[in-house]
């Protein structure tokens, strides 16, 4: 399984539950060991540079479970800050423009009384604290309802990716997500690889062979469907 992500970019692993999207961004963040093959970040390899290759990704899950509940969120990314050796005065100036680009005016709220769209603007916002070049996302928007994806997701398009050129690797089973953001995909099942490429050319395959009416979902059926012998 090969792949690149490109600077500017959103590349999409497209999987169901199981198929190894998470395993693919937890190796990339040097939180688990691959057994077989290698990963290169920013040209280096995460198992033999971990500390200083991390400085310059970020990290978002679906299940954040880090913060601590009775700070508030202000609190919480303090901390987190001075996790990354950011020093005090920059950080709070950090959060503070952070809070400002992601619309949080609810900072200093204790973090046990945030809706999950909440929650996951902080942990974005954790994931930006260090400024990093790279940002892996598994599955950021899972829990939330369409009215709070969706601002999110035009975030990640707009501010992180086009006016701020981060690199994004986004695992998702969400195929109208994967529609909005990505440019480049790979199908991911059981741990295969049953497409690589731009995603409008993952559509006109589809569409050629199921009609023109195809979805992006009722193409991904029919691809893990098949396997990898795309045909």
């Amino acid at each position: 399984m090969s792949f690149d992500v490109r600077r500017g970019s959103i590349f999409g692993l497209l999987g169901t539950n199981g198929a190894g999207k998470t395993t693919l961004i937890k190796i990339a963040y040097n939180l688990l060991l691959p057994t077989s093959g290698s990963v290169l970040v920013l040209g280096a390899n995460p198992m033999q540079q971990g500390i200083k290759i991390r400085r310059r990704m970020g990290m978002v899950n679906s299940e954040e479970r880090s913060f601590y509940w009775r700070l508030s969120g202000r609190h919480n990314l303090e901390f987190f800050s001075s996790l990354h050796g950011l020093n005090h005065s920059f950080a709070a100036k950090r959060i503070d423009e952070l809070g400002e680009l992601l619309d949080m005016d609810y900072l200093d709220v204790p973090f046990s009384d945030y809706s999950s769209g909440m929650r996951q603007k902080a942990a974005i916002a954790r994931a930006l604290l260090h400024d990093p070049e790279v940002l892996l996302m598994d599955e950021p928007t899972r829990s939330l309802s369409p009215e709070a994806a969706y601002p999110l997701q035009d975030f990640i398009r707009k501010e992180l990716v086009a006016e701020r050129g981060k690199a994004v690797l986004l695992a998702t089973q969400d195929m109208a997500e994967a529609e909005r953001l990505c440019e480049d995909v790979a199908i991911i099942d059981k741990g295969n690889m049953v497409f690589l490429g731009a995603l409008n050319e993952l559509m006109r395959q589809g569409r050629d062979r199921l009609g023109q009416d195809a979805g992006l979902g009722d193409i991904f059926v029919d691809l893990v469907g098949r396997g990898p012998d795309l045909g």
